[in-house]
Formats: structure tokens, C-alpha cells, sequence
């Protein structure tokens, strides 16, 4: 195995310092290290016992007994904070579960790139227009989209308010989930909906949620009172690690734990063995989601699972594939045979979105509806011929009705994704599309 440059030194919070580093803004130094002070003196965002509740159900997932679900903003921004738009994601992502749990007759997951996914990683660092080259943004986290040179500077001042923000969302998701779940299913069942498609999919729901209701009170050992689960977790991707590192919490047994979501996961452009972000996170304990995708290097992700779960914990490691319509069915047979062959306990995860991004003669991001209901499709049925569970799946959603994902059973072509394209960065899935998507999964599991 490849020795790892960090791997002889005793981990810190900030051993990642000592390394390269990949995909880091250029902040400046002085008001960066008054912001890490500051921020280390805040409270976690999230308590250290529901990191590990996380981690034991992750575990039931590995024994076929409960699927993941993540899902959210491709990222979050400042503007888009207020209390109805957060309701309205946890709504989607209940109303998914909803679908998914009765459909599968397991526990879902429900893990929301919420409170705290305000950064991105770019393929360039800079952005050009009118001849004009400014830094690329970054998101909310980092500096602005506006297209000034003020804007695009990282300011670190951005990370408190990334706290602040992630704080009170999760205040009004914990007030939220403290309601009759039931009760709040019937209420958003019962709003208005601005197209047929959409309405009769949430007809649908409500004939489910009617179902699993009255079974519970005839029978409270029957298959479905997880439906009404109130556990809800969060998750982003750790790319800013002095911000990962001033929300990382010290037990009295001298256990690490990154306070700033439930689960953070390493990003496809930040995966090298011997950089900082795979060092920084192999000295927590929270569960840790590896994007894999076309390129990825199959030895070093073999180097950064085992440095990332040296135990070989259950429930510790997921895999959230990400290859594309066109390079699953060649790339993931040849990864799975080499994660069994070296006996790893992952977790399998499809991330349908990313491989299949690319942009439109207008320059717009777009992704094809029908190449991630097919990536789906491929990536359950390579797993069940290798005898794997599939373990879960990632989507970015909004729950608005935005047309950013082109699919012509929606009417949302390249020539009218202009009427609501309105993402910070990658296109996302609307609020139909989210509930057909796990309307299929059903579908596909039962093939």
C-alpha cells in the first residue's frame, strides 16, 4: 500500500495544515485566523449523540434493514434564508421518504444537504467575462456572485455568517420535527400545487400516508411506523477545513467530532490520499461520504478508505458513485470487484446528478431526467448481480418549480429552461421530478 505522507504523525485538527491542499480560497491571513478563533469558541451545531445515532443506523443499512436518502440544494445561499423555504425542503424530502419507506417497507434515512452547504468546489479558479478575469465563486460561504472584484475576494467574515445561518436553520428544522409528523404530511398534502403532474403525484401520497396511518393504529408492529420517524440529519461537503476544524469538539474520552453536520462527505475534486482533506478527516468520528466518480483512481481510493476507516467500522464509509449514463456499467462492476476483493465495509450510494451535468449551445448547466432514472436503473442492477444492497441515494432538489433539469415528459426543454432557471451553481431536480424519482426507485428495486 501507498505510504501516506501524514500517516506517521499523531492527527490534530490542524495536521491538515502540514499538506497540500486542493480547492482552498485565498483568504487573507489576518481576519482568517480571527475567524477560526472566533468560531471555535461557538456552540457545536450538532450534539455529538446524534452523530453516533447516525453511525448505528448507517449500520442497519450495511444488515439491509434501512436505505439512505440525501438530498437537497446544490448549494444554499444567504438570500434564499427564511423560514417557509426551509419548510418547504423538509417537506419534499418527508414526502420522498414517505414514498420510499412504503414502498421499500424499511426505515429511510432522511440526510438533507442543509445547514451548511455553503461552499463549492470549482473546476476553475477564475471566471472570465468582457475580458475581465475575477476569482470564481465559491459559494455563500466564500464570497459573492456578483461580479465584482470586492464580491469575489474570500472574505472570512462570510464563515460566521455560514454559522449563523446554519444555526437557525437547524432551530426551525428541530421546531418543525417536534409537530405530529402526520399531521404535518396531511397539511402539505392538502396545498395547492401549480401543475396535473404534480397533483396527482400528490394524491398518490396522500392515499400512502392514509394507508400506513391506519395500519399503525390497527397494528403497531406492522412494517410501516417508520414512516413517521421524526430523525432527520444533515450533511455538506467539507471543503473549507478552517471551518470544519473550528467546529471539531473533543470528548472526555478523546474522541474527535466535526460538529458542523452530521455526516460530511470528501468531494470528487479534493480526493488525494496525501492532502489535507482526506487527512483532516481521518481524525473524526463522524460517518464520511467519498464521491467517486470517471476519474477517480481506484488505488487511491482503496489508500483514503483505509486511512478514513482504519477499523473497517460498519456504517463508517459511504460510497456515493457518481459516474454517469456513461461510464457506469464499464466502471462500477471493475470497483466493486476490487472494494470485495480487499474486504471493505462500505456503504453503496448512487449520486445519479453529477455525471451527467453538461451545458446547453446557451451556456446553462442542465442535466436529462431520463439519463438519471437510467444511471438508477444500471446502478441498482449492477449491485444486485454482485449480490450488494443497494445502500441509498443523492439527488440535489429544490422544491420550487424551477426548470433546470431538461425532460420531456415535464415540457422542460433547452428552449424554455430560461423561464426558472435559478440555481447558485449545479441544476437541480423540481419538486415533480423529486417525487417521480422516488416513485421509480420503488419501481427499480422491485425489477
Amino acid at each position: 500500500m501507498k505510504k501516506l505522507l501524514s500517516i506517521s504523525k499523531k492527527w490534530t485538527p490542524t495536521s491538515w495544515q502540514n499538506l497540500p491542499i486542493k480547492q482552498s480560497p485565498k483568504w487573507p491571513a489576518d481576519i482568517l485566523g480571527e475567524t477560526v478563533y472566533k468560531l471555535q469558541s461557538f456552540p457545536p451545531l450538532v450534539p455529538i449523540h446524534e452523530i453516533d445515532n447516525l453511525k448505528t443506523q448507517f449500520k442497519r443499512v450495511s444488515n439491509n434493514k434501512a436505505f439512505i436518502l440525501i438530498a437537497g440544494d446544490c448549494a444554499e445561499t444567504f438570500s434564499d434564508f427564511n423560514q417557509s423555504l426551509i419548510e418547504k425542503k423538509l417537506q419534499i424530502i418527508f414526502q420522498m421518504s414517505l414514498i420510499l419507506g412504503y414502498g421499500l417497507q424499511k426505515p429511510i434515512i432522511k440526510v438533507a444537504r442543509l445547514a451548511g452547504q455553503f461552499a463549492k468546489p470549482r473546476s476553475s479558479k477564475n471566471e472570465k467575462k468582457n475580458k475581465i478575469v475575477l476569482p470564481s465563486y465559491m459559494g455563500d460561504a466564500v464570497n459573492s456572485k456578483k461580479f465584482t472584484y470586492k464580491d469575489r475576494m474570500p472574505n472570512p467574515n462570510r464563515l460566521i455568517q455560514a454559522y449563523y445561518h446554519s444555526a437557525t436553520t437547524l432551530n426551525v428544522l428541530r421546531s418543525l420535527t417536534e409537530k405530529n409528523i402526520h399531521e404535518m404530511i396531511g397539511k402539505w398534502n392538502n396545498e395547492k400545487v401549480d401543475t396535473l403532474d404534480l397533483l396527482n403525484s400528490i394524491k398518490k401520497i396522500s392515499k400512502i400516508e392514509q394507508a400506513a396511518h391506519l395500519l399503525n393504529k390497527v397494528n403497531q408492529k406492522n412494517n410501516y411506523h417508520h414512516i413517521f420517524s421524526k430523525d432527520f440529519f444533515t450533511a455538506h461537503e467539507a471543503l473549507l477545513l478552517d471551518y470544519e476544524q473550528a467546529l471539531t469538539k473533543k470528548t472526555i474520552d478523546g474522541k474527535w467530532y466535526d460538529c458542523s453536520s452530521h455526516l460530511v462527505w470528501l468531494g470528487y475534486r479534493t480526493s488525494q490520499p496525501d492532502y489535507a482533506h482526506v487527512e483532516f478527516l481521518s481524525g473524526i468520528e463522524n460517518p464520511i461520504g467519498i464521491k467517486v466518480g470517471p476519474k477517480t483512481n481506484i488505488i487511491d481510493l482503496i489508500d483514503i478508505i483505509n486511512k478514513l476507516n482504519p477499523k473497517n467500522e460498519s456504517g463508517k464509509i459511504i460510497l456515493i458513485i457518481r459516474y454517469g449514463i456513461k461510464n457506469i456499467n464499464q466502471k462500477l462492476n471493475n470497483l466493486i470487484k476490487k472494494i470485495k476483493r480487499k474486504e471493505l465495509e462500505v456503504l453503496w450510494m448512487c449520486d445519479p446528478m453529477h455525471g451527467n451535468t453538461y451545458k446547453t449551445k446557451d451556456g446553462l448547466k442542465t442535466r436529462d431526467f431520463d439519463d438519471i432514472k437510467n444511471e438508477l436503473k444500471y446502478f441498482f442492477r449492477i449491485l444486485q448481480n454482485n449480490n450488494i444492497v443497494p445502500s441509498g441515494a443523492h439527488f440535489e432538489l429544490t422544491p420550487e418549480n424551477v426548470t433546470e433539469c431538461v425532460g420531456e415528459s415535464y415540457n422542460i426543454k433547452q428552449s424554455n429552461m430560461h423561464q426558472k432557471y435559478e440555481t447558485a451553481c449545479d441544476p437541480r431536480l423540481n419538486n415533480n421530478q423529486s417525487l417521480d424519482i422516488a416513485f421509480s426507485i420503488n419501481q427499480l428495486l422491485k425489477e
